[in-house]
């Protein structure tokens, strides 16, 4: 049974919720392989969002079999790394998801604000 007294519980579900749009917005900019991916997470979510290869890489498989993303193999200082980048179904499924977040996101601010909670400057590197 989830313990919803936890925080850790929210935070997993949270970022299950959104982790593959934020994925999506992190190569709508430019191509990048597992690390950047990951890293460009970390500055848009600071300590709140810290996401492990056992996160980036099965969503990167994930996406790529939903033809959201599109990978090829690449050699950089004797190096072979998979450069992923949105395919059209992924710009499409971006923007969709991000306007689905746009909708949500007011709502639970009024709810937050209901019970005396500010979310402010949650993910810009506060602690969750």
């Amino acid at each position: 049974m989830a313990d919803l007294k936890d925080p850790g519980y929210w935070d997993t579900a949270i970022l299950r919720a959104a982790g593959r749009l934020m994925m999506l917005a992190a190569l709508e900019s430019a191509p990048g392989h597992g690390y950047e991916i990951a890293q460009r997470l970390r500055a848009v979510c600071g300590n709140w969002c810290n996401p492990s290869p056992a996160m980036i890489y099965p969503a990167i498989h994930e996406l790529e079999a939903e033809g959201l993303i599109a990978c090829e193999a690449e050699v950089a200082s004797g190096r072979t790394r998979r450069v992923c980048h949105l395919t059209d179904d992924g710009r499409e499924a971006l923007r969709v998801g991000a306007g689905a977040w746009a909708r949500f996101l007011p709502a639970m601010e009024g709810l937050l604000a209901t019970q005396g909670v500010s979310g402010g400057d949650a993910c810009r590197g506060s602690e969750p």
